[in-house]
């Protein structure tokens, strides 16, 4: 829900200063941002329902470049004004679809690049990659920023922890706890990834036994 939030509050204040064709931007935007976080309610509300009944939602083909697409499209200007440039890598002739919910699978991309921005550098770079093989089909978000000490990684999955050092941006501490709930959820899994700098995250999700 953080990113439709995050552009109505955007477009409210560009509203409240513009005039004429601007502002008319800025209502449209606000419109688009309210039909998308009702869209994510009620989706979330379903599976919350679901979960509860005992019984899981369906699962549907999700395609993971599709939603690393969207996910940078929302995210592409705050990574401009933070000064990192933010990339997708993946052979795009193969297809990266999995079962899954897309509303989860957005909500933990969303995270991850969140955190690769919010906690990197001017000049820092966030890297979506994606990677299909027999095996498995998988999703990594990678930054360049300070990273997270070996010894600290399996404890950032917990709920209000925050590892960034003094004078680092404020966070609720709840990323990850929220990456590895949703991963639960979709059958899949998420950990940390092996990079000499930096912080690589990677949800991976298993391919069914023929």
């Amino acid at each position: 829900m953080r990113t439709p939030l995050s552009v109505l509050k955007v477009q409210v204040a560009l509203a409240r200063r513009g005039s004429g064709p601007e502002r008319s931007v800025a209502l449209d935007e606000i419109a688009d941002a309210v039909v998308r976080l009702e869209r994510l309610v009620t989706q979330l509300l379903a599976l919350a329902r679901a979960e509860e009944a005992g019984v899981s939602a369906p699962l549907e083909a999700v395609d993971l470049r599709e939603v690393a697409v969207a996910v940078i499209t929302r995210q592409i200007n705050r990574a401009i004004e933070a000064g990192i440039d933010l990339t997708i890598e993946g052979d795009s002739e193969v297809s990266h679809v999995v079962p899954g919910h897309r509303t989860l699978i957005f909500e933990i991309v969303s995270n991850l690049i969140d955190n690769g921005i919010r906690y990197n550098r001017r000049g820092g770079t966030v890297s979506v990659r994606l990677q299909t093989t027999p095996l498995e089909t998988t999703i990594a978000v990678v930054d360049d920023g300070p990273g997270i000490p070996i010894d600290q990684r399996e404890m950032a999955f917990d709920r209000f922890v925050r590892l960034g050092a003094p004078g680092s941006p404020e966070g609720s501490g709840l990323g990850l706890a929220i990456v590895r709930s949703a991963a639960t959820r979709l059958n899949a899994t998420v950990a940390f990834g092996e990079v000499t700098s930096g912080t690589s995250v990677i949800l991976r999700f298993f391919h069914a036994n023929e």
